[in-house]
């Protein structure tokens, strides 16, 4: 009787140490509220787990002795949870305040779920990326004496930031000319925005030939569109650049209206148009020194600065004068004459006889030279 005692005893402890060990921890699921977080935020996050039997353990039918007596097999009470909210790198422990990142759960039956609260705040100047955190779960004893770590979960807090836009442009256009007006918009921070539109502020010299606003959606984080508007550039505009006032509207996630006003800059260039002409030509022979006089007009929008006039000596005449000549500024709409003397050669049949002739000069508000090479047929 006594070894038959001894053997159900030693069934009855068997069977508490099963029902101790063969439970495991297991995470059910964690929420994090708001789900759309930017920097400044404070956040609920909510961790869900319970202890899950390894197997299926012969506890749960109750066990009696040969004299009919019902023994309860009870778990160790001792045992208490603890889970923890901690940060998983540095850039985590730098931007993520956490209020309180312990809580404690008490003694947890194989088979109960429980539920942990814990309180975040995402600082001000947090940047826009995924934060690393860790939920982790101990069990202790209640005298604190030891902790054994059960699990440990990682996962990150995304955060978004507050939608701001960035335009990049580089125009170029002519005086008197009509061309495009394009831009690059982009939103360079974490956030959505919504319903956004921009628009063009045009004033002298400025006229736009389509609308000057356009409505462009929806921008994610990252995303840049290239828009452009159709204008025109009066002809007494100068040349230098210009401003233009440009307004973005947009709404934010939360549907509040927010305007961003800039400006882009647009170059106004312009070059002299000039032309050659023969305004007068004298008797000439071969061998026989006779006067030629040419002419140079401006029919740009602006002067030709630092013009000189050339003409080149071929195979068909020499110059008997200087054939180079300083002329200085010629203003637009103007007409400057300039006289040579030449020596048709011996031996030219030519009834017309090409002069060459070249320009050197440079526009307003540039520094570059510009060249133009032509011919001028005298008889």
């Amino acid at each position: 009787m006594k070894t038959k005692i001894g053997m159900f005893l030693g069934i009855l402890v068997f069977f508490c140490l099963m029902n101790s060990v063969n439970g495991e921890v297991r995470i059910d699921s964690y929420v994090i509220e708001p789900y759309f977080i930017e920097p400044g935020d404070e956040l609920d996050i909510y961790l869900k787990y319970h202890q899950h039997p390894r197997e299926r353990l012969a506890i749960h039918t109750p066990l009696r002795s040969e004299s009919g007596t019902r023994y309860v097999l009870e778990e160790n009470l001792q045992d208490y949870y603890i889970s923890r909210l901690v940060h998983d790198g540095d850039i985590s422990e730098k931007y993520v305040l956490i209020k309180d990142g312990e809580k404690t759960a008490g003694h947890i039956f194989v088979g109960e779920t429980w539920s942990s609260h814990f309180k975040v705040k995402i600082r001000d100047d947090a940047p826009a990326t995924g934060y690393k955190m860790m939920f982790q779960i101990y069990k202790g004893d209640l005298e604190g004496i030891y902790e054994e770590l059960l699990r440990s979960y990682s996962f990150e807090i995304p955060v978004t930031g507050i939608a701001e836009f960035d335009i990049e442009a580089g125009n170029s256009m002519k005086i008197g000319a009509s061309g495009d007006v394009e831009l690059r918009l982009c939103n360079k921070a974490g956030g959505i925005a919504k319903h956004v539109s921009i628009g063009l502020d045009l004033s002298a010299p400025f006229t736009p030939i389509s609308s000057s606003s356009k409505y462009l959606g929806n921008f994610k984080a990252g995303e840049c569109m290239d828009v452009s508007f159709k204008v025109s550039v009066s002809g007494d505009a100068q040349v230098k650049t210009y401003e233009i006032p440009v307004m973005v509207v947009y709404a934010d996630r939360n549907g509040s209206k927010n305007t961003l006003t800039t400006s882009i800059g647009v170059q106004i260039d312009s070059e002299p148009e000039l032309s050659f002409g023969l305004d007068e030509v004298g008797e000439l022979a071969p061998g026989v020194e006779g006067n030629v006089i040419l002419s140079i007009s401006n029919e740009g929008f602006v002067d030709a600065k630092f013009l000189k006039f050339t003409l080149e000596p071929t195979d068909d005449y020499e110059v008997v004068s200087i054939n180079e000549i300083y002329i200085g500024n010629l203003d637009s709409d103007d007409i400057e004459t300039e006289e040579f003397t030449i020596k048709i050669n011996d031996g030219v049949g030519k009834e017309i006889i090409p002069l060459k002739v070249k320009l050197r000069y440079k526009g307003e508000g540039r520094d570059a030279e510009y060249v133009k090479e032509d011919t001028v047929n005298i008889k």
